[in-house]
């Protein structure tokens, strides 16, 4: 589509040239009546000189009567007068030619034929004198004729100069506002927008002319570069925002990732992390929930945002789970990420997300990247857990091996010793059987419990993580019993270290195998739970036949051992048990930090002991 050409009324040159041309006009026209009036004076004067002449002549020829003959040529005195048409011209402008013809006429007809006739001077004086008289006033005439020359053109060049100056003044304003003015105009636009400074604006005249023009493209110019200069600011702005945005994610994921690889509890590591995570992503209420074994039904979920802290809070310097939300919108949808790798789950992310809100690429990558490194520090602690269990067990083992190898044969070898000192027929004296007898009972205890020691010493955890282990210990005893344990289980996720975890689990697999062994039971329960104190409370119950001797007799190896396990837990442990109403077996110890230790021991006959 062509473009349409602007036009404009007439050209700043053009008014500028057709006021220099009125201006030279009328300079020309002054010029040339000064220079007509300078001729006419100048005519003037030499009319009057010319008279002055006639006058002189006229007494030159009355002082030489009586003429001759040969001075008749004297008479023509207007011999020089008549050859200049250039002067007489001038007495046709003033108006006095037809008074110097009369002159003339008078001379030729009047005086000459008296001078000629005149014999002396009387004669023709009184003529001469009237005709010079005449000639007088012709002068005078002559005269105020120039003289109201001179005065008209004075005024006329009076008018002329008022013309001029108002010329003059008209195209200093024309100047000053159709040339001056856009151009200062134009000079201020040129340095604002010098200076990205694109408000300023041409005032365009309904009658246009080259600035104007002027104007109306540098309105267009700095409009469209106003435009362009507030996209690329728009731009700048928002890739400057990426840039912080982007710049704040990855030292997010930088902190992330040392806040998840410390020593501090996992609630508090994640719900740090997941609060800040909160300012990035337009998400709220995160929550995240975490399997303590391959069963899904038993996890632990922690969030933030709560009125009190969590139960069972390990670190009482820690407030994460009571960070406030950011406000959110009442509408939305539950979001939810599993926290696995290789179908191996660890738990599961959840988050609010707002009906109004789509997730960037970035936002999404970033919360993917936080659920791997968060998936991937719950692999690693559970490694740690599973090395740690691994050196204890190795460890363990290599006494278990050292105990069988060397105790274990001296006293087996010292029992074949004495059985083969008793069966001796010299020894028949009741001391010294009484004796050998009490010896070969000893033996047998120790022997017992070393044993009890060894079994223990090799026994192996399967699973990483106290809960896993007791699963699979329950499903064991399910498997032996003639009916399932009853399992109340309402421990926080990994409150049970791996140096508590193996007496835990010997604890409980003694109580469980006395259960099998000796209780005859329909029924058996199996509770673990933690007050606010962060006390923690393992009780084992049955139904059976209870305790039917002393349990602090030496033949209950079993509840020996149990009990050395409870004093190094620190912790305390009672023995409830009534014959044919059951036993209760209650321990107590503290998580993960140490509680008075005591032992109490309880047989319930009608009265406690």
């Amino acid at each position: 589509m062509p473009k349409r050409k602007t036009h404009y009324t007439m050209s700043i040159i053009n008014h500028l040239t057709l006021l220099m041309f009125f201006l030279g006009i009328i300079a020309l026209l002054a010029l040339s009546f000064s220079t007509q009036v300078a001729n006419d004076t100048k005519g003037g004067a030499y009319m009057v000189n010319q008279l002055g002449l006639l006058r002189m002549k006229n007494y030159q020829l009355l002082s030489m009567i009586p003429l001759n003959k040969k001075e008749y040529d004297r008479l023509n005195i207007f011999i020089d007068i008549s050859s200049s048409q250039q002067h007489l011209m001038i007495l046709k402008r003033y108006g006095l030619i037809n008074e110097f013809n009369q002159l003339k006429t008078d001379w030729q007809t009047q005086l000459v034929p008296k001078i000629q006739q005149a014999k002396k001077i009387d004669d023709i004086k009184a003529d001469i004198d009237n005709y010079v008289v005449h000639i007088n006033h012709l002068v005078q005439k002559i005269d105020q004729k120039t003289e109201n020359k001179i005065y008209y053109i004075s005024q006329l060049q009076q008018l002329f100069i008022v013309i001029i100056i108002c010329f003059l003044i008209i195209q200093i304003y024309y100047l000053r506002y159709y040339l001056l003015i856009p151009w200062k105009k134009l000079i201020e636009m040129a340095e604002a927008i010098t200076n990205h400074d694109f408000s300023q604006r041409f005032n365009i005249k309904l009658k246009k002319n080259e600035f104007d023009l002027l104007g109306h493209a540098f309105n267009k110019m700095s409009a469209q570069i106003e435009s362009q200069y507030l996209l690329l600011e728009k731009q700048v702005a928002e890739k400057t925002a990426r840039l912080q945005q982007t710049n704040k994610m990855i030292s997010f994921q930088y902190q992330a990732t040392k806040k998840l690889y410390t020593s501090a509890p996992l609630c508090e590591r994640c719900l740090k992390i997941l609060r800040e995570l909160e300012e990035l992503v337009p998400l709220t209420q995160f929550q995240i929930r975490f399997y303590e074994s391959d069963d899904p039904k038993n996890y632990q979920q922690i969030s933030y945002d709560n009125e009190q802290k969590l139960p069972y809070c390990q670190n009482l310097k820690c407030n994460a789970c009571l960070s406030p939300s950011k406000a959110n919108s009442p509408k939305g949808v539950q979001r939810y990420w599993y926290l696995q790798e290789n179908e191996q789950k660890y738990g599961i992310l959840f988050a609010f997300q707002p009906t109004e809100i789509i997730l960037t690429d970035e936002q999404e990558n970033l919360i993917m990247g936080l659920i791997e490194q968060i998936t991937t520090a719950i692999k690693l602690d559970r490694q740690i857990e599973q090395q740690k269990q691994y050196l204890l067990m190795k460890e363990r083992s290599a006494m278990a091996r050292e105990l069988h190898d060397s105790i274990a044969q001296s006293l087996s070898c010292l029992k074949i010793h004495l059985s083969c000192l008793q069966m001796q027929s010299d020894l028949t004296s009741q001391n010294s059987i009484e004796l050998l007898t009490m010896m070969r009972k000893e033996v047998n205890i120790t022997y017992s419990q070393l044993r009890e020691l060894i079994t223990s010493f090799r026994l192996r955890l399967s699973q990483t993580g106290f809960y896993s282990n007791l699963m699979e210990l329950i499903e064991e005893f399910n498997e032996k019993l003639p009916f399932n344990i009853q399992l109340e289980y309402q421990l926080p996720l990994n409150i049970i270290n791996s140096k508590y975890t193996f007496h835990l689990l010997q604890i409980i697999r003694e109580a469980l195998n006395n259960i099998y062994k000796h209780a005859k039971a329909t029924q058996a329960i199996v509770s673990l739970k933690m007050d606010e104190d962060n006390i923690i409370t393992i009780h084992i119950e049955d139904n059976g036949i209870g305790l039917q001797n002393d349990i602090k007799q030496d033949n209950h190896y079993g509840l020996i051992i149990m009990r050395d396990r409870v004093e190094i837990l620190n912790g305390n442990l009672t023995i409830n048990s009534l014959p044919h109403k059951g036993t209760q077996i209650v321990v107590t110890f503290k998580a993960n930090k140490t509680i008075p230790f005591q032992i109490i021991e309880t047989i319930k006959n009608g009265e406690n002991t």
